[in-house]
């Protein structure tokens, strides 16, 4: 059964995700896009950079791995 847009960015938003700034593990729900496609943490990150709520609404959640088949896992 496929998931709703919102049940995928809230699982992709569980994913574990080293902060370049300070190397600690964070989820992506906690986290901070840079304009290089680096992820920063709240401590890390400056003013250009977007929050996971702004940047996931302008994701295509159908590309996301958790859109995949149940069966399939990486």
């Amino acid at each position: 059964m496929p998931e709703s847009n919102d049940q995928l960015l809230t699982e992709f938003g569980r994913r574990v995700q080293r902060c370049y700034g300070c190397f600690i593990a964070f989820h992506l729900k906690d986290m901070y896009l840079g304009d290089d496609v680096s992820f920063y943490c709240e401590h890390c990150k400056d003013d250009t950079m977007f929050h996971f709520d702004d940047f996931s609404k302008l994701m295509d959640p159908s590309k996301l791995r958790e859109a995949e088949d149940d069966n399939h896992h990486h």
